[in-house]
């Protein structure tokens, strides 16, 4: 019983932080890539904190030898309006307080599908996507790369 009423709190508080506010929403950070891709490597996204996120992660290469992070068509998650942030990780949890262990990669405060381009080669220590919730610093996802 503890447990579900902590999920509420969450849930609760995220519904009224991580949602779509028409002034104050950044623009969402993704690019647009076109051309066949080839996948390196890939994983589903877990739900975390009752945000209903799911979808695929994928990290992608196109023909110019270019890296992006993808989320797949069916991304979505309950909040995905305001600080919901994706990024890589070398652990299942983000440890923000850990330098070097994340790279952020940007918003995704729409469903769908979003590329995000990775600077320079990708860097094998990140084994993980994460999508997060920057105001409540909840995490609503996970998926381990492979």
């Amino acid at each position: 019983m503890k447990k579900l009423s902590m999920i509420l709190v969450l849930a609760t508080f995220c519904l009224f932080s991580c949602q779509d506010k028409a002034d104050k929403v950044p623009a969402d950070d993704s690019v647009e890539v076109t051309g066949p891709l080839e996948v390196v490597k890939s994983g589903t996204l877990s739900n975390q904190s009752g945000a209903g996120t799911r979808g695929t992660v994928q990290l992608v290469k196109d023909q110019a030898g270019k890296f992006y992070i993808s989320l797949s068509d069916n991304f979505t998650t309950k909040f995905s309006t305001g600080t919901v942030t994706v990024y890589l990780s070398t652990a299942s949890s983000l440890r923000l307080n850990e330098s070097g262990s994340f790279q952020l990669l940007g918003l995704a405060n729409r469903p769908g599908a979003h590329f995000y381009e990775l600077q320079g080669n990708k860097d094998d220590k990140f084994t993980h996507a994460i999508i997060w919730c920057g105001a409540a610093a909840i995490p609503f996802g996970n998926a381990l790369l492979e």
